[in-house]
């Protein structure tokens, strides 16, 4: 009768690995048609805050190994909404193609070999399908972990408490003993297996609660070596360089990779069922724990070539990312170096997140002033400069028909807001991003492109104006570009020695305004804040007062009494 059990359960066994791998092939056609299907579409992708905090910890951690190039700060970051940017190219297929991607937004370039070889890498993925999809399909089988940094648990190994393998072995010596007793004395040995079936999970998962957050690092770290291999199986003479740099990597850590299969099966592309036995297998023989503590120290003293491996995977995954950006926009160009002196020059240039873009040309050598009516696109205008030579220093990709620009140093004061947390007030949060531009400008003579959105706007309009126009005016260098949209007409006569000026404008009809989203040479003629009152229902008192009030001050310079 237990002969007949045992081959029930073998039978059950052989079914569900037959299962598991006609599941795993249609899940991965289904995978593969999905790549192809989606390529040049927006993507989809969400996450949320925790997601994305974890996303940046790669970045971070390398920042504190040290980095001596520009990292865009907070506050630009947040001005330019790169949260939403990052998620709208994120068409990685791993998370540390993800915690790449995110990386490299955030350290500019100065170095024109680096982004051409960077245009190079993304340009074949896009030009070659079946090389894609084949590098895909080894990024897809790393996975992700959810809210859970690889960096973060490589960096802090030195906090994990050194553990024997005594107890474990001592756990499998039981377990083959049970399993023995079940056919030698199978009354007896069924009692002798189940409980050491209980001392066995209780004592796994006893010492898995404490370093499970690593175990998962070093399954991941399993999984990314695994997806290195088969990418060296994949042919390509074009991505040499990068097989070459990889093969040495694993070379150096096949001591990781010996019996890996006790931690993970690599098969996490599709959740497949091949993993169920084998887990079970790994909780009653520790096997999984055992890997772990002779994992360990050998991770520990490979470091290095560890960082230079997800560097290696992390890059050639965000640059499929990015061509499949590219992709998605409605058009792009790459970014032409220009002079010092030549300042910043733009050819039908639009914000990559509208889906109806009206584009702009602009060329300015030292910098524009931008008046307009609320919602008339200053803003949107703005980040859409700020972005296109963002992207240039970072992805090669400019979202203009042309762009020609210096490497600048990027900086931004727009997105202000008061900190309740800290009783910081709007002015004094306002006033300290425009010092750390400031202070900027006076570090060296490398080209800086800032980009400020209603300068002061937080104090009232006679200090506005004189603090204002002197913050611009200090900003007029020639190393400088300067973008500052102002409500402010003021300010365009009395810096206009120093910035050009162009304008928004809008269509005021009966009960409507119309915005043309196009930009124009010259200051603003037209103001519509006392119009969008009257649209939205305020009395006719008040807007007939309202206008009668602003045309006197027009004519005599002062407020009258009311």
């Amino acid at each position: 009768m237990y002969y007949v059990i045992w081959a029930m359960a073998g039978m059950l066994l052989v079914f569900f690995l037959i299962r598991g791998i006609a599941e795993d092939h249609r899940l991965k056609k289904k995978f593969l048609k999905s790549l192809v299907d989606g390529y040049g579409k927006p993507s989809e992708r969400k996450m949320g805050p925790e997601a994305l905090d974890t996303i940046s910890h790669y970045h971070l951690n390398g920042i504190e190994k040290g980095y001596d190039g520009q990292v865009i700060d907070d506050i630009t970051w947040n001005d330019l909404d790169m949260d939403r940017i990052y998620l709208s190219m994120d068409f990685a297929n791993s998370q540390t193609g993800e915690e790449y991607l995110y990386d490299m937004l955030r350290k500019p370039l100065k170095d024109a070999e680096r982004l051409r070889e960077r245009d190079r890498v993304i340009s074949y993925f896009m030009e070659n399908q079946e090389e894609r999809l084949a590098f895909q399909t080894c990024f897809a089988r790393m996975g992700r972990m959810k809210n859970v940094a690889v960096s973060d648990y490589l960096k802090n190994l030195d906090q994990v408490a050194e553990d024997s393998n005594i107890l474990h072995f001592a756990c499998i010596v039981l377990a083959v003993i049970s399993i023995g007793m079940v056919f030698l004395h199978p009354a007896a040995g069924f009692g002798v297996f189940f409980l050491t079936l209980i001392f066995n999970v209780a004592t796994y998962f006893r010492r898995k609660g404490q370093i499970n957050p690593y175990i998962a690092t070093f399954s991941y770290l399993i999984r990314a070596i695994h997806s290195g291999r088969e990418l060296l199986k994949v042919s390509s003479k074009e991505m040499a360089e990068y097989r070459e740099k990889l093969k040495a990597d694993l070379n150096e850590l096949k001591v990781l990779e010996r019996n890996f299969f006790l931690l993970t099966t690599g098969r996490q592309m599709t959740g497949s069922l091949l993993e169920l036995p084998l887990d079970y297998l790994r909780i009653f023989f520790h096997l999984d724990l055992i890997k772990f503590n002779n994992m360990l120290s050998a991770v520990r003293s490979h470091e290095a070539a560890i960082d230079e491996m997800f560097g290696c995977i992390g890059f050639l995954d965000a640059a499929i990312s990015i061509g499949a950006y590219r992709a998605s926009l409605p058009y792009w160009c790459l970014p032409e170096e220009g002079g010092k002196e030549e300042g910043y020059r733009a050819e039908q240039l639009y914000h990559p997140l509208l889906k109806d873009p009206v584009p702009s040309d602009v060329s300015t050598g030292r910098g524009i002033l931008v008046t307009g009516s609320n919602a008339s696109g200053k803003s949107t205008f703005l980040k859409a400069a700020a972005l296109s030579v963002l992207f240039s220093q970072t992805i090669a990709t400019a979202p203009a028909k042309k762009l020609r620009a210096p490497y600048f140093r990027i900086y931004s004061s727009m997105s202000i807001r008061d900190d309740i947390l800290t009783g910081e007030s709007y002015y004094m949060a306002e006033i300290r991003s425009l010092k750390r531009i400031l202070d900027e400008a006076e570090k060296s003579r490398e080209p800086l492109i800032c980009f400020i959105d209603e300068v002061l706007r937080g104090t009232n309009t006679i200090e506005r104006i004189a603090a204002s126009s002197q913050i611009l005016k200090s900003l007029s260098r020639p190393e400088i570009v300067l973008f500052a949209a102002t409500h402010d007409i003021e300010l365009t006569y009395m810096l206009e020695d120093y910035f050009d000026n162009c304008h928004f404008s809008e269509d005021v009809l009966e009960n409507d305004i119309r915005f043309s989203y196009k930009l124009e040479p010259g200051r603003a003629g037209s103001r519509n804040a006392i119009k969008l009152l009257s649209m939205m229902g305020y009395e006719e008192g008040i807007i007939h007062s309202a206008q009668g009030t602003a045309e006197r001050f027009a004519e005599s310079g002062s407020w009258p009494k009311l």
